[in-house]
């Protein structure tokens, strides 16, 4: 009896120890697979990534001083704030040690949590007017500032302190820190120890002393509060504890310690705000413009993306500026006062400058007379489509002509106007006088309209069109648009095109006669490397021969000529210190007024006019005592050759000059009484003149060794069958 109660209750007891033991068992799981659901339901589960922490960084312009010393231009950061990345061994130990003493002194033997405060941060959420931090490790403060989850929440603690664990298991501790410095807020839309040395005391992070070290650090607590530049004495307490800390943790010695509390502290407050609110320049401008253009070309990126990116991805732009020129520029455009003194009528005209090396180097430019107010505004200088009026002869059918050689120095031509149609004569020069056949030294010099229009109709316009297209990179010419076009007589030959030219293309255009025959696309950074350091555009500096070297020399002379013969329009160009060489050119009504000009050193290029043609009677016709475009150029050249070392155009060696009679054309012979000297390329040098004096030259049409290739003359667009009325009668 007894043995088979026994037996019935330890059946009864494993049946029941089974239950319990399913029970926890089935408990166990259950609350396995609900941690595992609760930690994925609040994210605690997600990993954070450092490399992902290197996006959004400050990109960084740079350009180079009169040493050749590389320093920052300007800095393009987003709204979250300024931030430069800086690796750890650039981070000096001083840093290192404030941050981890001040923040989480066991940084160094814990795995992402310090449990003892997390438990007491913890405790302190039910306890009513308890503090709510003190409990979180650098890790987590980590975790909170790049995920932005900084809620007073168990569920969010929790997520924190699971993302902290397992960024301890992915990442070493000397990773984690070298993260959290370059992440932490410093105040003043600062972010990161290297933008706070800059920002607070100019210096890279490396070289910080240990009192400015201190200094920063103590500002992470409360970054409006502890701000240097508002609270200085909060700071300053807020320093000498970071200090104590230090200290009391044998961090630094005694020494160090009261070396760094006696240390002035030298803040740069001054040049911080400076650079905050300063207007970044038209340079800058053109920059920023030009390396999203070449970020949505390569990438194919939309423009809103690219720009984005440039101000997000901490990119490193190394541009071509000249220190001295730009701000030599900037100072002369600063006030109307600088500019030759006119009577502009009731409104002032606009101007704008560039100026680039001899190969398309762009060293400097401004887009406006004036403060400049906004950044990433309208920039005349790269974006106003003008009217070049003669100033794109040279360039165009004057190049041409001397290349293919139809012409010569002392070429005669007919400078009356074309009769397109019965009764109607085109072109008109400016002073209305035609002088029969004169040279093409003369017709440059004076800027006469008939003989570059029958120069364009002898070469074709669409052979112009497709050298200053192709070549020449003018990509604001019009092919055809809405029954426009710039592949006809006038626009070709006196420049009255449908939109225009920027100041900069012309500039890019000129560089062929100073280089002798290259053109090289112009050009505002040499390189951009991304934030690891990776080169990702190139700037194109290839040089492309357009025409010949004795082309380009023939042409130099005679835009010398421009600035110092007897009859040239920009006489007032010419530097008293270095050979100068140009070309005037003006639109109707002198809405646009140019000189473009160039030196052994430099091509440089001044518009002067109005953003908008103006109505006719709308100011009275607009009129001046003297041409000022020429006197500009000089007042911002003169200054900028002084120091240079005085030298000659380089010419070619088949290039020579020879003695010519001035009533043929002709090389001179011992019958000629009226003679003159030219420059000639000896490969098309003229016959010597055979005695007859008053017989013009013809000029030849040109006859290409292919046919099928022939440029084939157009017919006037227009509806009244003539070119419209020239954009360039009033040049000088």
């Amino acid at each position: 009896m007894g043995a088979t109660v026994r037996g019935i209750f330890l059946t009864i007891g494993r049946v029941i120890a089974t239950f319990i033991m399913v029970g926890i068992i089935t408990g166990c799981i259950v609350a396995c697979v609900m941690t595992v659901y609760v930690l994925r339901y609040i994210g605690a589960e997600d990993e954070i990534s450092i490399d992902s922490i290197k996006m959004g960084y400050t990109s960084i312009i740079y350009a180079t001083n009169s040493d050749g010393e590389l320093y920052e231009l300007q800095r393009l950061y987003n709204t979250d704030g300024n931030r430069i990345w800086v690796d750890y061994d650039d981070i000096n130990q001083y840093t290192k040690d404030a941050m981890v003493a001040i923040e989480d002194k066991r940084f160094w033997t814990h795995d992402g949590v310090d449990w003892r405060r997390s438990f007491g941060a913890f405790v302190n959420l039910f306890l009513p007017g308890a503090s709510r931090g003190g409990g979180s490790t650098i890790h987590q403060q980590l975790v909170k500032n790049v995920t932005k989850d900084d809620d007073y929440r168990i569920d969010r603690k929790v997520r924190e302190i699971f993302r902290a664990i397992n960024l301890g298991q992915n990442y070493t501790h000397e990773q984690v820190l070298e993260a959290y410095l370059n992440v932490v807020p410093f105040g003043n839309n600062t972010n990161g120890i290297q933008a706070a040395a800059n920002t607070y005391f100019s210096k890279e992070a490396k070289d910080l002393t240990l009192a400015e070290a201190a200094c920063i650090v103590g500002i992470t607590q409360k970054p409006t509060a502890n701000n240097p530049f508002l609270y200085p004495e909060a700071n300053k307490n807020r320093q000498e504890h970071v200090l104590s800390e230090m200290f009391k943790q044998e961090r630094i010695t005694e020494a160090e310690y009261e070396k760094a509390l006696k240390e002035p502290l030298n803040f740069k407050k001054s040049e911080h705000y400076e650079s905050i609110n300063a207007v970044q320049s038209y340079f800058v401008d053109h920059v920023i413009e030009a390396v999203i253009a070449d970020l949505m070309e390569m990438k194919g990126w939309t423009y809103t993306y690219a720009a984005e990116r440039l101000y997000k991805d901490g990119y490193k732009i190394y541009t071509t500026m000249d220190a001295e020129i730009q701000t030599h520029l900037e100072n002369y455009y600063s006030s109307w006062d600088n500019f030759p003194q006119e009577v502009y009528n009731e409104i002032k005209p606009q101007s704008a400058c560039v100026i680039t090396d001899l190969n398309g180097k762009i060293l400097g430019l401004v887009g406006g007379v004036g403060e400049k107010t906004v950044s990433r505004g309208f920039n005349r200088a790269t974006m106003a489509k003008r009217h070049p009026g003669s100033s794109i002869k040279p360039i165009g059918v004057y190049a041409l002509a001397m290349e293919y050689n139809q012409i010569t120095w002392s070429t005669l031509i007919d400078d009356n106007p074309i009769e397109l149609t019965p009764g109607r004569f085109y072109p008109s020069n400016f002073d209305h006088v035609y002088r029969g056949p004169v040279t093409v030294d003369y017709a440059i010099q004076k800027s006469v309209n008939t003989v570059a229009v029958r120069l364009t109709e002898m070469l074709t316009p669409k052979l112009v069109y497709d050298f200053l297209t192709n070549r020449l990179h003018m990509n604001n010419l019009v092919e055809y648009r809405r029954g426009s076009t710039d592949i006809d007589l006038g626009p070709m030959a006196l420049g009255s095109l449908t939109d225009g030219l920027t100041p900069l293309e012309m500039a890019g255009g000129y560089q062929i006669f100073a280089n002798g025959g290259y053109y090289t696309e112009p050009y505002c950074y040499t390189k951009v490397e991304d934030a690891e350091g990776k080169v990702v555009l190139q700037a194109d500096t290839t040089q492309n021969r357009v025409i010949s070297e004795e082309t380009a020399g023939v042409m130099t002379k005679l835009l010398q000529r421009v600035t110092t013969g007897p009859n040239g329009t920009g006489v007032r160009a010419n530097l008293p210190n270095m050979p100068t060489a140009g070309k005037t050119g003006t639109s109707t009504d002198d809405v646009d007024q140019w000189f473009v000009g160039f030196t052994p050193y430099y091509v440089c290029q001044v518009w002067l006019g109005y953003d908008e043609k103006l109505k006719e009677n709308n100011y009275g016709e607009i009129r001046y005592r003297y041409y000022p475009p020429p006197y500009i150029f000089r007042d911002i050249m003169e200054p900028l050759h002084e120091e240079l070392e005085y030298k000659n155009f380089e010419i070619s060696d088949n290039v020579v000059s020879m003695t010519y009679c001035t009533r043929t054309g002709d090389l001179a012979s011992t019958a000629c009484t009226s003679i003159d000297v030219g420059w000639y390329k000896k490969s098309n040098l003229p016959p010597t003149c055979s005695g007859n004096c008053a017989e013009p030259i013809v000029v030849a049409p040109i006859e290409p060794e292919d046919d099928d290739d022939a440029p084939r003359p157009i017919t006037p667009s227009n509806s009244d069958d003539s070119p419209r009325d020239s954009d360039d009668e009033r040049d000088r």
